[in-house]
């Protein structure tokens, strides 16, 4: 622990001599090295900001105003990095300030290589490989949190506690049998694991709706061509309660004889993304072996498919084939297509969508120079000033694209590891 009394210009917890008698301690993390929680308390309460961070990033933690004693969690710093902060009032005046220096990170975490700037989003992922975790990059690239996880298993996707506490991942297996001990994982900001929902045959992909119901892939076996079982998919829905009711299969869209769908041994299907799209209380599904994105009503219902053989769309350019995670905004679709550019290369492709013409038009697509390939997994999304986010997964590569092509910033990680999905936001709490 580093504990230290503290000098600051008068005002809130001031004595008449204008000293503080603002008190803090910084507390390191047991689990985690780049996290740390300050403590602090005076002698009487005041409105007002935490201020941590580096020459590079600084985070403004409002406290409670009602309270003289106060734990405020520093996190989203990297390691082996030292850290200012700053106690503030409510009119920006310093109460009380330190420093303290993370920690380094464990070895079984790869180096990155970063190139360029200007990135400016939170990057939640998977690390897949050597190690398995789920990991926190900072904009700028650095890994700022993490969490090892030693079950056997592989995770696809980490995304942000809908509550602010820390972060979901799904524990599951899709390059082999689905596993029966699969689970969604809540793992808390100090690195315990709080929470631990079974859901066997868990896949690639699951989301959280607002009331706190999560969604997921799961596998479902039924009926083939030739009448044996094949692996289909299944949406599967967790309530609050824990409740879990599968509210789709592959079956209630498609019919083996018809549709039978490429690369068999992997399953007739292969769900491999999900999307919930709340105007429509409907979900968004990409079926990697039909090569098509089909949109699911929460009663079960089917609605459109873009792509493949059942496609309701006419393709204007090229296809994709074999596509990960995919995003729809307002009448554009982007699309990680695996695929789609032959050979060994993988591209972010974007199609302009006409629902009532049913067309898909491409206007736009990434492939990297020289070509990068990731076979499975891979994501595109885009950002607010037009740029493309785009994870080349298992080529351990993260690109940030202009709508030209240039990539502006990139990140590599060492020979041996991958990524899995990444999760963009603004922010780690809320």
């Amino acid at each position: 622990m580093i504990a230290l009394l503290l000098a600051a210009c008068a005002g809130p917890g001031a004595d008449d001599t204008g000293t503080s008698t603002i008190t803090a301690e910084v507390v390191p993390s047991a689990n985690i090295s780049t996290l740390a929680t300050l403590v602090w308390s005076s002698p009487e309460a005041f409105a007002g900001v935490v201020r941590y961070g580096t020459d590079e990033r600084t985070f403004d933690v409002p406290f409670d105003a009602s309270a003289t004693t106060h734990e405020t969690l520093l996190l989203g710093v990297p390691a082996g990095t030292e850290v200012t902060w700053t106690v503030l009032d409510d009119a920006g005046a310093p109460q009380g300030t330190g420093t303290y220096t993370t920690g380094a990170l464990p070895t079984e975490l790869p180096s990155l290589t970063i190139a360029g700037g200007g990135h400016d989003q939170f990057m939640l992922t998977p690390l897949i490989g050597a190690t398995t975790a789920a990991v926190i990059l900072s904009p700028e690239g650095h890994i700022v949190w993490y969490h090892l996880d030693d079950r056997g298993l592989d995770v696809y996707r980490v995304r942000l506690a809908s509550d602010g506490s820390g972060i979901v991942y799904n524990a599951a297996s899709v390059s082999g049998d689905p596993a029966e001990d699969s689970a969604l994982v809540h793992v808390a900001w100090d690195g315990v694991a709080s929470t631990e929902l079974a859901v066997p045959l868990l896949s690639h992909d699951f989301v959280e709706l607002a009331d706190g119901t999560l969604a997921a892939i799961g596998v479902k076996y039924g009926p083939g061509a030739d009448g044996a079982d094949v692996r289909g998919d299944r949406i599967v829905e967790i309530a609050p309660d824990g409740t879990q009711t599968d509210i789709w299969t592959s079956w209630d869209c498609f019919d083996p004889t018809v549709y039978e769908g490429d690369d068999i041994e992997l399953g007739w299907t292969f769900a491999n993304a999900l999307d919930y799209v709340a105007e429509t209380d409907s979900y968004r599904l990409g079926l990697r072996n039909f090569s098509s994105i089909v949109e699911v009503d929460r009663s079960g219902a089917c609605g459109d498919v873009i792509g493949g053989d059942p496609s309701d769309y006419t393709f204007e350019g090229s296809r994709f084939r074999h596509q990960h995670q995919f995003h729809v905004y307002g009448d554009r679709l982007l699309v990680f297509d695996n695929d789609g550019a032959g050979g060994n290369a993988s591209r972010a492709i974007e199609y302009a969508l006409d629902p009532v013409a049913k067309t898909a038009t491409q206007v736009w697509d990434y492939t990297p120079d020289p070509k990068v390939y990731s076979f499975v997994l891979g994501d595109a999304a885009r950002l607010d000033d037009g740029d493309t986010f785009v994870a080349f997964s298992v080529a351990g590569q993260l690109d940030r694209v202009s709508p030209d092509g240039v990539v502006e910033w990139s990140v590599n990680t060492d020979v041996g590891y991958a990524f899995g999905f990444v999760t963009l936001v603004p922010a780690l709490v809320p």
